[in-house]
């Protein structure tokens, strides 16, 4: 369900679902078209959509069961954006996203966590959404666990920031 109200500083976007890999693209590009929607001058909308196509890999490959839930806010008036995806999970698996999510928070610069997490294993499956958020989104991450409920949510502003200060960083 999505909902734009004229009068309210935020959009928001929220999808109960249980996936499949069939419609992963699907949900990335309909979150790239409400983003375009809800803040087209924050020209944002590429890579809140790379960041959600990655949280829910995540949350398709490491779940317990298959429910996930997605909410995206959009909030102009404080210019800012936060993505966070939820899902349930094992002990084991949330004990491999906590260090994936470690791994890729140790680099101050978030290009060297990029390219070394492309370095890493290059023949593992999976292990570079994490990193690629942080870089190509230029979002935070942050990880919240109760009980076998994970969220891993991503943020940042509202507006993309330059390019060549993600590199240089």
């Amino acid at each position: 369900m999505a909902y734009i109200d004229d009068n309210c500083a935020a959009a928001v976007l929220f999808l109960r679902m249980q996936p499949s890999w069939v419609v992963l693209d699907d949900i990335r590009h309909f979150v790239e078209t409400f983003c375009a929607s809800a803040c087209p001058e924050a020209a944002r909308e590429e890579q809140l959509a790379i960041a959600t196509h990655e949280l829910i890999q995540n949350a398709i490959a490491n779940a317990a069961t298959p429910d996930i839930e997605l909410k995206l806010e959009v909030d102009t008036a404080t210019e800012r954006i936060c993505l966070a995806v939820s899902n349930s999970a094992r002990d084991d698996q949330i004990e491999v996203l906590r260090e994936r999510l470690l791994r890729a928070q140790s680099f101050a610069n978030p290009l060297d966590g990029y390219v070394a997490a492309m370095r890493a294993d290059p023949e593992s499956r999976g292990g570079i959404g994490l990193a690629r958020i942080r870089f190509e989104a230029a979002l935070d991450l942050a990880l919240e666990v109760d009980g076998e409920k994970v969220t891993v949510r991503a943020a940042g502003p509202l507006n993309a920031p330059d390019p060549a200060s993600l590199i240089a960083a």
